[in-house]
């Protein structure tokens, strides 16, 4: 399994092992593994984590289950109960060993493979139905998902076992880098086979490490994904971001909603990201017609293998996504189903997305459930398919604890608007936290005001010398000088293409306005390419 993710780059450390000899720690006697799982995951949150803390933790269960062989729940450095499981039937160990990089990969980012996806010019890659490698796409999402933040990939646990040595590419005691093997180390810039850094080099890996020295401080190492998301800064001294931090889960954002895991929940934006910008939230109307069936278009969950649980019509906003307005049907993964529900009284066409009980063993995703943290009326939001008061999400950060200029993050600290400084935001300062880095002062650009009034105040002085110059050469000659005059004609025709010279007001008048009436058209053209530019 390791030589999977040695391809990416990512070293798997068993850490410990935990054999149940005298009695199970949760219960296996559930039909489902989606159901040992559950337990698990709170077994490892309440217990199995506080004694062995670990990035991950696996269960092997010696049963055969009705849903499937492999389950997951979360990803790592998740601050939220996450953990995987999986069948062993017999002595074969190559399909659990497999199935267990499967659900690995799904805690590292990783989906299924689709029909473009090849690893070694062939389909049947880890996230898909093979074993071959990962795929290209696989390779993508993994990278993507490391650099949104997976700080806690970087912490290597004490291990009394791991035998140390120069080349193992774990940095230890002694060591200023390991760039692995001696071929591996030829494409090192910064380091050394010998563990040390090349010269002049001060890093050779990190989110904080360029050309092998640590950026500058207040370089932003980690952007802000969306408003509930927040930035992280370089210290200057370090090759590494700050761990990953975002708004404290119930700070209100957009749409009257609430950020929970890191992203603004709210069904009006679920509907924009499936249906596109033109879909709306439905009414409720339609909630409460289509959820409280309680099949695989509307429902308030799966029970079992085979049946579906009807929402309550005070739960039906919580079941499964409703939209309106929908122009056009989006490209969707296999198996994926749209359904349209006609409201004759109300004159409305509700649409949803499907998810029938054969892909809860495929492990695909459920694209139209309503997101935990939704609101779901004043003072409520949905969690597992229940909507209950907003106290669940233990939001304790008021305008006055950051003495309103700025907000809490996911350690309850003030992350502070630019201005002020951490830790309250009481004091003139850059912004951020004590936990984001120091982000730096903002280097501001010349306003665009000024770079308007810039622009026309150089268009009329060179208006004014084109004049000037104009009433200058056009001056007629005196009567000593007509070769002189003859000459300056000449010249000044080659230059200006047959403007003749005139010594009357009237001429030079009609030259002005000539000159004038260009400039105008020039910059009614510009103007209307600029609006046709920012519309489009």
């Amino acid at each position: 399994m390791y030589s999977y993710f040695q391809d990416v780059h990512l070293r798997i450390q068993l850490l410990a092992v935990e054999v149940w000899t005298d009695r199970d720690k949760i219960a296996l006697n559930s039909p489902e593994l989606s159901q040992v799982l559950g337990q698990f995951v709170q077994y490892r949150s309440r217990d199995l984590h506080v004694r062995i803390p670990a990035d991950w933790a696996h269960l092997y269960v010696h049963k055969k289950f009705k849903d499937a062989l492999a389950h997951h729940w979360g990803s790592v450095c998740s601050m939220m109960p996450s953990g995987s499981t999986s069948s062993v039937l017999d002595r074969n160990i190559l399909g659990p060993a497999t199935w267990t990089a499967h659900v690995l990969g799904h805690s590292v980012g990783m989906t299924h493979d689709y029909e473009y996806c090849q690893c070694k010019g062939r389909h049947s890659c880890i996230m898909g139905t093979g074993r071959t490698g990962f795929s290209n796409c696989s390779y993508a999402e993994f990278y993507s998902h490391v650099n949104s933040g997976l700080n806690c990939l970087n912490n290597l646990p004490g291990l009394g076992y791991v035998v140390k040595r120069c080349g193992n590419k774990i940095v230890e005691e002694n060591e200023e880098c390991d760039c692995g093997s001696t071929e591996e180390c030829k494409e090192d810039r910064c380091c050394q086979p010998d563990c040390k850094f090349k010269q002049g080099a001060s890093c050779n890996i990190g989110l904080c490490c360029h050309n092998c020295r640590f950026r500058p401080s207040g370089y932003m190492c980690r952007v802000e994904e969306n408003e509930c998301d927040l930035a992280e800064y370089c210290n200057g001294t370090s090759a590494f971001c700050p761990s990953d931090t975002y708004k404290q889960d119930g700070t209100p954002c957009k749409y009257e909603a609430h950020c929970f895991k890191q992203s603004c929940q709210s069904r009006y934006m679920q509907c924009q990201k499936i249906f596109g910008l033109d879909a709306k939230d439905a009414p409720h109307q339609c909630y409460d017609a289509v959820n409280v069936i309680g099949d695989q278009y509307g429902n308030c969950g799966i029970i079992g293998v085979r049946e579906y649980k009807k929402c309550p019509k005070e739960r039906s906003l919580c079941g499964r996504l409703q939209c309106i307005n929908v122009e056009t049907l989006p490209d969707m993964p296999d198996h994926t189903i749209l359904i349209s529900t006609h409201l004759h009284k109300e004159n409305l066409m509700c649409w949803g997305i499907g998810y029938h009980l054969a892909m809860v063993p495929m492990g695909l995703p459920d694209l139209g459930v309503i997101n935990d943290g939704t609101s779901c009326g004043k003072e409520r939001v949905c969690f597992n398919r229940n909507c209950v008061n907003s106290s669940i999400l233990n939001f304790d950060c008021f305008p006055e604890k950051c003495n309103r200029r700025g907000v809490c993050n996911s350690n309850r600290n003030c992350h502070c608007m630019y201005g002020w400084a951490p830790p309250l935001c009481e004091e003139v300062g850059y912004g951020g936290s004590i936990d984001s880095g120091p982000p730096g002062p903002v280097k501001e650009g010349v306003p665009v005001s000024v770079q308007v009034v810039s622009l026309m105040v150089m268009r009329l002085i060179f208006l004014f010398i084109s004049v000037i110059l104009v009433l200058f050469w056009n001056t007629p000659p005196s009567s000593t000088g007509a070769e002189q005059f003859k000459a300056k004609n000449i010249s000044i025709s080659r230059n200006q293409k047959q403007t003749p010279p005139s010594s009357t007001g009237a001429e030079q008048f009609k030259a002005k306005n000539i000159s004038i009436s260009r400039n105008q058209k020039r910059n009614q053209a510009i103007h209307s390419n600029s609006v046709y530019y920012t519309g489009s």
